[in-house]
């Protein structure tokens, strides 16, 4: 199987370098009318970020602390107001998702198939549970057990206090899949979670049972590379809808409470997308930027200046959207027409983690360690 996944892999980079030749990232222009600016308020260097490896690690924003994992055991906790450390825990654990949050704890996943709880207030390691395959989204709590997934298709249900396993959930992930997953998401009493099947599935999170499920997008191609279909694009729930997407080609809107289809339309996207009134906000996988009508998914706008810049899920910042590139840029557009009316660069390495929101500020974590917190400034006429 070790064999198999490694082979699998090196046919997968191989396509994507044959990719990247044909679909070149777009070269940025200067921004025609800069309306947005931002202000360093503080930068951090939080260790080895990525160490060069692809993982899911994330900021996580939990009141007045930001915590940040780098791929070579180290975590740190920061004040948000200055950027003050207020912990740091070095470890032999070799992070690649998280932190997720817990109930007075940070939850993270490793590449060696464990969910480490550390607590929140001192870094001290509060548990660690075995799950046998790598773990590559933030572990999350809800309703006093830990929701982690592993790259194998499995879902497992932690017991908050201790790690010990409740429950297990299965389903065999394809021979071929994309290397990434959506978080667990957490509403209610269920976890939904989009498989690499090309479906979604809400369990029960205290005992693991299926509630309902459904298909986004069923493998069709000869090849396995024209057969994925992951759902890995982050969900996202708002006012009772679950907005779904695959890398297959379909964009799914569900009603979280039933499973039922809203409205579909044709769009491949792995990062994720961004809600607000009545639009939805959504990255491609060539990197365009759309905005569909919330009710119907008819397009409202397309920016398609940002062409397979490995962009970011898009976020709402302060009436704007934000997105974040390879090269770590971040690129503010407008939600009335989608024009580029801003850009910052808080690190020269790329920013693959969706920055998260905190108040005013603006929280940014590169793969080569650095950990931003930006406002904005008022612009000069």
């Amino acid at each position: 199987m070790r064999t198999l996944t490694i082979a699998l892999a090196a046919v997968l980079l191989a396509a994507c370098a044959s990719n990247e030749v044909a679909n070149k990232p777009a070269e940025l222009t200067p921004v025609d009318s800069t309306e947005v600016k931002f202000k360093r308020a503080w930068s951090k260097d939080v260790g080895a970020g990525t160490a060069g490896k692809f993982a899911e690690l994330v900021p996580l924003v939990v009141d007045t602390r930001v915590f940040a994992a780098d791929a070579k055991g180290r975590v740190r906790a920061f004040d948000t107001g200055a950027g003050a450390t207020l912990w740091t825990q070095s470890t032999d654990y070799r992070f690649v998702a998280g932190p997720g949050l817990g109930d007075g704890q940070i939850l993270l996943g490793t590449l060696d198939g464990e969910v480490i709880a550390l607590d929140a207030v001192t870094g001290e390691e509060h548990w660690r549970s075995v799950v046998d395959a790598e773990v590559l989204a933030a572990p999350i709590e809800g309703n006093g057990r830990v929701i982690a997934r592993t790259v194998d298709g499995r879902v497992f249900g932690l017991d908050a206090g201790n790690g010990e396993r409740e429950w297990e959930f299965n389903r065999s992930a394809p021979a071929l899949t994309l290397r990434g997953m959506s978080d667990p998401l957490v509403r209610g009493s269920n976890t939904i979670i989009g498989l690499d099947t090309g479906h979604v599935v809400s369990l029960d999170t205290r005992t693991g049972e299926v509630d309902w499920e459904q298909l986004i997008r069923e493998p069709t191609g000869r090849s396995e590379l024209e057969r994925i279909v992951d759902v890995d694009a982050q969900l996202l729930l708002d006012d009772g809808r679950l907005f779904t997407a695959s890398y297959g080609g379909e964009l799914v809107v569900l009603s979280a409470v039933t499973g039922r289809e809203i409205w579909r339309r044709n769009l491949r996207s792995y990062s994720g997308m961004a809600v607000n009134g009545d639009q939805l906000y959504v990255t491609d996988a060539a990197g365009t930027v759309w905005a569909l009508d919330v009710i119907t998914g008819a397009a409202v706008w397309d920016q398609t200046a940002l062409g397979y810049r490995g962009l970011t899920q898009p976020v709402w910042y302060r009436g704007n959207l934000i997105v974040g590139d390879y090269e770590g840029y971040l690129h503010v557009l407008s939600p009335a027409d989608g024009r580029i009316v801003g850009r910052a660069r808080p690190s020269r390495d790329a920013i693959r983690a969706a920055p998260r929101i905190e108040g005013e500020r603006l929280y940014v974590l590169a793969t080569d360690g650095t950990l931003a917190a930006l406002e904005v400034v008022p612009v000069e006429p």
